[in-house]
Protein backbone atom coordinates (compact mmCIF):
# COMPACT_ATOMS: atom_id res chain seq x y z
CA UNK A 1 0.00 0.00 0.00
CA UNK A 2 2.68 2.39 0.79
CA UNK A 3 4.64 1.96 -2.69
CA UNK A 4 1.11 2.21 -4.49
CA UNK A 5 1.24 5.94 -2.29
CA UNK A 6 4.39 6.62 -2.72
CA UNK A 7 4.00 5.85 -6.82
CA UNK A 8 1.16 8.39 -7.01
CA UNK A 9 3.16 11.24 -5.45
CA UNK A 10 5.99 11.13 -7.59
CA UNK A 11 3.96 9.61 -10.92
CA UNK A 12 0.63 11.53 -10.85
CA UNK A 13 1.04 14.26 -7.68
CA UNK A 14 3.33 16.45 -9.91
CA UNK A 15 1.85 16.06 -13.41
CA UNK A 16 -1.77 16.62 -11.71
CA UNK A 17 -0.22 20.25 -9.92
CA UNK A 18 2.51 21.11 -12.39
CA UNK A 19 0.01 20.92 -15.82
CA UNK A 20 -3.26 20.07 -14.68
CA UNK A 21 -4.40 22.37 -12.03
CA UNK A 22 -2.72 25.02 -14.12
CA UNK A 23 -4.73 23.96 -17.13
CA UNK A 24 -7.32 23.87 -15.32
CA UNK A 25 -7.68 27.32 -13.99
CA UNK A 26 -7.28 28.56 -17.21
CA UNK A 27 -10.19 26.84 -18.90
CA UNK A 28 -12.81 27.34 -16.14
CA UNK A 29 -14.16 30.41 -16.93
CA UNK A 30 -14.52 29.86 -20.72
CA UNK A 31 -16.03 26.54 -19.87
CA UNK A 32 -18.57 28.09 -17.71
CA UNK A 33 -18.74 30.84 -20.47
CA UNK A 34 -19.45 27.98 -23.20
CA UNK A 35 -22.09 26.12 -20.72
CA UNK A 36 -24.21 29.80 -21.25
CA UNK A 37 -24.93 28.45 -24.70
CA UNK A 38 -27.93 25.95 -25.02
CA UNK A 39 -26.00 23.97 -28.08
CA UNK A 40 -22.71 23.14 -26.28
CA UNK A 41 -24.87 22.62 -23.05
CA UNK A 42 -26.84 20.29 -24.40
CA UNK A 43 -24.16 18.42 -26.42
CA UNK A 44 -22.36 18.09 -22.48
CA UNK A 45 -25.55 16.32 -21.05
CA UNK A 46 -25.98 13.70 -23.87
CA UNK A 47 -22.09 12.83 -23.34
CA UNK A 48 -21.01 13.35 -19.98
CA UNK A 49 -17.49 10.82 -20.55
CA UNK A 50 -16.23 12.74 -24.15
CA UNK A 51 -16.63 15.76 -22.43
CA UNK A 52 -14.82 14.73 -18.85
CA UNK A 53 -12.41 13.25 -21.37
CA UNK A 54 -11.53 16.39 -23.22
CA UNK A 55 -11.78 18.45 -20.87
CA UNK A 56 -8.55 16.46 -19.40
CA UNK A 57 -6.77 16.72 -22.38
CA UNK A 58 -7.63 20.40 -22.89
CA UNK A 59 -6.19 20.85 -19.09
CA UNK A 60 -3.10 19.14 -20.35
CA UNK A 61 -2.72 21.14 -23.58
CA UNK A 62 -3.31 24.55 -21.87
CA UNK A 63 -1.60 23.48 -18.82
CA UNK A 64 1.79 22.51 -20.77
CA UNK A 65 1.20 25.85 -22.56
CA UNK A 66 0.98 27.66 -19.05
CA UNK A 67 4.06 25.82 -17.96
CA UNK A 68 5.65 27.00 -20.53
CA UNK A 69 4.88 30.95 -19.84
CA UNK A 70 6.09 29.89 -16.01
CA UNK A 71 9.44 29.03 -16.95
CA UNK A 72 9.99 32.36 -19.28
CA UNK A 73 8.65 34.30 -16.25
CA UNK A 74 10.89 31.99 -13.75
CA UNK A 75 13.44 32.44 -15.78
CA UNK A 76 12.87 36.25 -16.67
CA UNK A 77 11.97 37.28 -13.41
CA UNK A 78 13.11 35.41 -10.71
CA UNK A 79 16.40 33.77 -11.97
CA UNK A 80 17.52 37.55 -12.99
CA UNK A 81 16.71 39.22 -9.94
CA UNK A 82 18.25 36.07 -7.71
CA UNK A 83 21.41 36.27 -10.15
CA UNK A 84 22.11 40.22 -9.21
CA UNK A 85 21.43 39.69 -5.90
CA UNK A 86 24.00 36.42 -5.76
CA UNK A 87 26.37 38.54 -8.02
CA UNK A 88 26.38 35.84 -10.85
CA UNK A 89 26.23 33.07 -8.20
CA UNK A 90 22.97 31.86 -8.66
CA UNK A 91 23.57 31.06 -12.21
CA UNK A 92 26.75 29.49 -11.46
CA UNK A 93 24.81 27.25 -8.65
CA UNK A 94 22.22 26.45 -11.41
CA UNK A 95 24.43 25.15 -14.28
CA UNK A 96 26.95 23.55 -11.31
CA UNK A 97 24.02 21.82 -9.31
CA UNK A 98 22.91 19.85 -12.74
CA UNK A 99 26.07 19.02 -13.51
CA UNK A 100 26.73 17.21 -10.13
CA UNK A 101 26.74 13.81 -10.47
CA UNK A 102 25.34 12.37 -6.26
CA UNK A 103 26.46 8.68 -6.00
CA UNK A 104 23.75 8.58 -2.91
CA UNK A 105 20.56 11.23 -3.67
CA UNK A 106 20.35 13.08 -0.53
CA UNK A 107 17.19 13.78 0.89
CA UNK A 108 17.63 17.54 0.15
CA UNK A 109 17.07 16.17 -3.52
CA UNK A 110 13.29 14.74 -2.92
CA UNK A 111 12.48 18.11 -0.57
CA UNK A 112 13.73 20.49 -4.02
CA UNK A 113 11.70 18.53 -6.36
CA UNK A 114 8.74 18.78 -4.18
CA UNK A 115 9.64 22.94 -4.29
CA UNK A 116 10.13 22.79 -8.08
CA UNK A 117 6.02 21.11 -8.27
CA UNK A 118 5.39 23.93 -5.77
CA UNK A 119 7.05 26.86 -8.14
CA UNK A 120 4.97 25.48 -10.63
CA UNK A 121 2.02 25.49 -9.56
CA UNK A 122 1.98 28.86 -7.89
CA UNK A 123 3.04 29.86 -11.13
CA UNK A 124 1.02 28.18 -13.70
CA UNK A 125 -2.46 28.81 -11.65
CA UNK A 126 -1.00 32.54 -11.52
CA UNK A 127 -1.39 32.84 -15.08
CA UNK A 128 -4.16 30.18 -15.65
CA UNK A 129 -6.27 32.89 -13.43
CA UNK A 130 -5.33 35.75 -15.79
CA UNK A 131 -6.07 33.82 -18.73
CA UNK A 132 -9.54 32.64 -17.39
CA UNK A 133 -10.68 36.10 -16.51
CA UNK A 134 -11.21 37.82 -19.79
CA UNK A 135 -14.26 35.35 -19.91
CA UNK A 136 -15.93 35.97 -16.77
CA UNK A 137 -16.36 39.36 -18.00
CA UNK A 138 -18.22 38.19 -21.40
CA UNK A 139 -20.50 35.94 -19.50
CA UNK A 140 -23.69 37.89 -19.93
CA UNK A 141 -25.22 35.65 -17.24
CA UNK A 142 -22.66 37.08 -14.80
CA UNK A 143 -23.21 40.92 -13.51
CA UNK A 144 -21.05 43.34 -13.39
CA UNK A 145 -21.04 43.29 -9.66
CA UNK A 146 -19.93 39.27 -9.35
CA UNK A 147 -17.47 39.89 -12.17
CA UNK A 148 -15.96 42.78 -10.67
CA UNK A 149 -15.32 40.44 -7.27
CA UNK A 150 -14.18 37.59 -9.41
CA UNK A 151 -11.66 39.68 -10.51
CA UNK A 152 -10.77 41.41 -7.42
CA UNK A 153 -10.28 38.07 -5.65
CA UNK A 154 -8.72 36.65 -8.92
CA UNK A 155 -6.11 39.58 -8.82
CA UNK A 156 -5.21 39.77 -4.76
CA UNK A 157 -4.49 35.48 -5.41
CA UNK A 158 -2.19 36.19 -8.41
CA UNK A 159 -0.48 38.78 -6.17
CA UNK A 160 -0.42 35.71 -3.48
CA UNK A 161 1.17 33.26 -5.26
CA UNK A 162 3.37 35.54 -7.38
CA UNK A 163 4.96 36.52 -3.73
CA UNK A 164 4.86 32.69 -2.61
CA UNK A 165 6.42 31.83 -6.04
CA UNK A 166 9.40 34.66 -5.14
CA UNK A 167 9.71 32.81 -1.91
CA UNK A 168 9.92 28.98 -2.69
CA UNK A 169 12.63 30.48 -6.26
CA UNK A 170 14.63 31.75 -3.08
CA UNK A 171 14.30 28.90 -1.28
CA UNK A 172 15.44 26.46 -4.54
CA UNK A 173 18.24 28.90 -4.66
CA UNK A 174 19.26 28.25 -1.13
CA UNK A 175 18.89 24.09 -1.42
CA UNK A 176 21.04 23.99 -4.53
CA UNK A 177 23.41 26.03 -2.48
CA UNK A 178 23.38 23.75 0.02
CA UNK A 179 23.25 20.73 -2.10
CA UNK A 180 26.60 21.37 -3.86
CA UNK A 181 28.78 21.88 -0.57
CA UNK A 182 30.74 19.14 0.19
CA UNK A 183 32.16 18.00 3.92
CA UNK A 184 31.86 21.83 5.11
CA UNK A 185 33.44 23.05 1.74
CA UNK A 186 31.62 24.88 -1.26
CA UNK A 187 32.88 23.71 -4.72
CA UNK A 188 31.84 27.29 -6.02
CA UNK A 189 32.96 30.66 -4.57
CA UNK A 190 30.79 31.81 -2.04
CA UNK A 191 28.54 34.82 -2.74
CA UNK A 192 31.03 37.08 -0.49
CA UNK A 193 34.01 35.88 -2.91
CA UNK A 194 31.83 36.62 -5.51
CA UNK A 195 30.65 40.04 -4.69
CA UNK A 196 34.20 40.87 -4.00
CA UNK A 197 35.60 40.00 -7.42
CA UNK A 198 33.28 41.74 -9.22
CA UNK A 199 33.08 44.92 -6.88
Amino acid sequence: MKELFSAFSTAVFYPLVGLCMPGLSGISGWYILLMTQPPFRSLVSRNHTETAFVLMLLSIFVGTIVDDLGTRLESQWLDRARNRRTHGAHRQEWWAYLRKPFEVEPSGRRHLRKLVARLKFELGVAIGVVLTIPAVWLNSAIGSSLAIMATVIGAALVAYLLLEAKATHNTLGDLRHELLKEGGIISLPTRKIVQSIQG
